[in-house]
């Protein structure tokens, strides 16, 4: 087997600036993939974008935490606060299956009138890979589509869930700083055979992105690494070739991508706070877990 990386920017659609960068960063090389969010104020924006380069990959970022839901907000209640919009990055764990079915369909639904297919399906703040009701919709609804699902690092104990391709690896990190781009380099260089996912969050601010999100500075430093040929050119030396999404639509599920990870232990986060150290196959859940289904939890990534 070759070694395959995709690199994938998340919150595409998010705001026109985000757009902006993510579009630098895949002209650069360093970036392959993109996701989209439907439901924010740069969808319009970014499906332009999207038309006019044809070879970026870009799946649905399912969205349940940022802005409104495209469904009428009285048909999933339980996924709304009284004032029709999502209940935001703290969340209750009250969420209908029925609704997030029904929100992942209308979302499904919004991206696919544009023209445009979703090369693969993920979600915002890695909300598949911490509930695991949302990894079952989600699975379902990757495999009925014939898409990619991203690889989650948690094995959930479900029964009746379809198995969607999935990358053999995914490494969840950030990278700002000089401290970020020596731990992307070792990210790189770390690269195994098969096909790796690496996520990463550029872009530029704007008041659209401060409106919306809480994660400003890292983005443009982000964008920094990004959009700098640095990236593509080590991959060309280290011989990784650089590919999207689509490749997984053409390719049968390996056995690696069929194996389920548990999240990294005490020791694992230890680990990953070294500039040197690469960590695969895991959460980067720096979040509290709820003590009950009635508890409120911080969503650990972007």
């Amino acid at each position: 087997m070759s070694r395959q990386v995709i690199i994938n920017a998340d919150d595409f659609g998010l705001s026109p600036a985000v757009n902006r960068g993510i579009i630098e960063a895949f002209k650069a090389g360093g970036v392959t993939s993109t996701s989209l969010m439907v439901n924010m104020p740069g969808f319009d924006d970014a499906v332009q974008l999207a038309h006019g380069y044809p070879d970026l990959s870009v799946g649905l970022h399912f969205n349940l935490t940022y802005g409104r839901p495209i469904s009428d907000p009285a048909s999933v209640p339980s996924l709304v606060k009284e004032d029709g919009a999502f209940h935001g990055e703290t969340i209750a764990r009250t969420w209908d299956s029925r609704d997030v079915s029904k929100e992942l369909t209308a979302q499904w639904n919004h991206f696919v009138k544009t023209g445009l297919r979703p090369t693969h399906l993920d979600s915002h703040h890695l909300l598949h890979q911490h509930h695991p009701e949302i990894y079952k919709v989600m699975a379902h609804k990757a495999y009925k589509e014939g898409v990619p699902l991203r690889r989650v690092q948690i094995s959930h104990s479900l029964s009746d869930v379809p198995s969607p391709r999935m990358t053999d690896y995914i490494l969840l990190d950030s990278y700002g700083g000089d401290e970020g781009r020596q731990r992307l380099r070792q990210h790189l260089l770390s690269i195994q055979e098969g096909v790796t996912e690496i996520i990463c969050h550029p872009g530029y601010v704007d008041e659209s992105l401060l409106e919306n999100s809480n994660w400003i500075e890292i983005r443009e430093q982000e964008l920094a690494l990004f959009a700098n040929p640095e990236v593509a050119n080590t991959l060309a030396a280290i011989g990784v070739s650089p590919v999207n999404y689509r490749v997984l639509q053409r390719q049968k599920p390996s056995v690696c991508s069929r194996v389920g990870y548990r999240s990294r232990t005490s020791r694992t986060r230890k680990q990953l706070s070294s500039p040197l150290t690469v960590v695969q196959r895991r959460s980067r859940g720096k979040g509290k877990r709820a003590n009950n289904g009635k508890k409120k939890v911080q969503l650990p990534y972007n």
